[in-house]
């Protein structure tokens, strides 16, 4: 009777949200994959359904494989909520929000927010599992992108408040999962470390040839240069790459090629301003806003992915890289994060990069970055492996625990 009653309990709702727009490039492909991964792996109690605040968004997930509805309530700003605080808690005990209103009318049992989220702010009765890709606001107040416009306390009001209350979070790694611990005051058990994927576009298998040729000669490109793809935030360091390079050419005469593909967040005048000065804008790329397709041919024609972000350690870059059998130049800082799979330099100083640039012109193309790349790859699958299973579990353990419908 009771395997009966159990197997005739109806499918909970679990809705997915995706807010991010295409143009930021990483955080865009990693709730991409999120969603994929949880259709995948979600219990069999649960009805998934894919939603996103962005219409212009639909097509784009479709060709990803994502059925995705558009979730028509207009994203809330941050700083409404943050005056929300000071209201009386009395008040905002018999509010129920527009965001859970919308919720509930979609039948929606559990929410999952594949990236930080300031609806999860808005949901005081419903289940919700939150994402934070890192704290680096905590460890690096000194970037104007951290600390304008109050940024900062927008990102300590969310976090404090959504991590609390999250029936779990989901972290790039365990040096996120363990600052968010102890500056939240969250149990260790209730954060899930799930490694990043790689971008779901991205090929294992070589392009044809005349597509990589016809790729750089619409890009005026030669093959061997080093790639940063990037958005230019002050945090992501180009003007580490243009410094080392420079010096590069001070020794040899001839500077490295370099390719940024990033759109513009305030910094890409300033660094081309930086290239010119240096003397390295003749040998310096700025591709801006790169489409998807074009994304793994620029890996393929690259020597080499450079990436001197102060943000970290998690990255997508270097994954990407490792996919594609290309070498990574990355901050000592995060060795943990690429292990053996990447040269390691001083992000704060432009001859150790150098160095870096100057050791791998020397190294054989002899496939030792290919085999490193993919082993690399291979202890994250084993990481996102055990994570998956911790979330199967935890959904399972709260789908036992649901109430039935009044």
């Amino acid at each position: 009777m009771a395997t009966r009653d159990i197997a005739a309990k109806p499918q909970l709702k679990l809705g997915v949200i995706l807010e991010k727009k295409i143009s930021v490039g990483g955080g865009f492909n990693q709730s991409i994959t999120a969603a994929l991964q949880i259709l995948r792996i979600a219990p069999e109690q649960y009805a998934v359904e894919i939603y996103t605040t962005i219409a212009s968004n639909i097509q784009t997930l479709a060709a990803h494989g994502l059925n995705t509805k558009h979730f028509v309530k207009p994203k809330r700003k941050l700083s409404k909520k943050i005056a929300q605080v000071f209201q009386s808690a009395r008040r905002r005990r018999e509010e129920v929000t527009e965001f859970e209103s919308e919720i509930k009318r979609l039948g929606i049992d559990v929410v999952y927010f594949t990236a930080p989220s300031g609806y999860a702010l808005d949901l005081q009765t419903t289940p919700y599992i939150f994402t934070i890709w890192d704290l680096c606001h905590l460890e690096h107040p000194e970037f104007p992108e951290v600390t304008a416009d109050r940024e900062f306390e927008k990102r300590e009001e969310l976090y404090s408040r959504a991590v609390v209350k999250a029936t779990a979070t989901l972290t790039d790694g365990l040096h996120t999962s363990r600052l968010a611990s102890q500056r939240y005051g969250v149990a260790s058990d209730r954060f899930i470390e799930m490694p990043f994927s790689p971008a779901p576009h991205l090929k294992e298998a070589m392009p044809a040839p005349d597509a990589l040729a016809t790729m750089l000669e619409r890009y005026g490109l030669d093959p061997g240069y080093l790639f940063y793809p990037a958005q230019f935030w002050a945090h992501k360091n180009h003007i580490r790459l243009l410094e080392a390079c420079s010096l590069l050419a001070k020794r040899s005469g001839k500077a490295p090629t370099i390719v940024f593909a990033g759109g513009d967040q305030g910094h890409a005048g300033a660094i081309r301003r930086m290239s010119e000065h240096l003397g390295v804008s003749g040998t310096t790329h700025f591709l801006g806003f790169v489409p998807t397709e074009d994304m793994s041919l620029l890996y393929q024609g690259a020597r080499a992915l450079v990436m001197p972000s102060y943000f970290g350690p998690s990255n997508l870059p270097p994954m990407e890289a490792w996919v594609l059998g290309k070498p990574v130049l990355y901050s000592q800082r995060f060795a943990d994060f690429v292990g053996d799979a990447a040269l390691l330099f001083d992000p704060d100083d432009a001859q150790s990069l150098a160095g870096c640039i100057e050791r791998l012109a020397l190294e054989p193309d002899d496939g030792q970055w290919q085999a490193l790349g993919r082993q690399r790859l291979e202890h994250f699958a084993r990481e996102r492996h055990l994570a998956e299973d911790k979330l199967r579990l935890l959904l399972s353990r709260l789908a036992s625990r649901a109430l039935p419908s009044a």
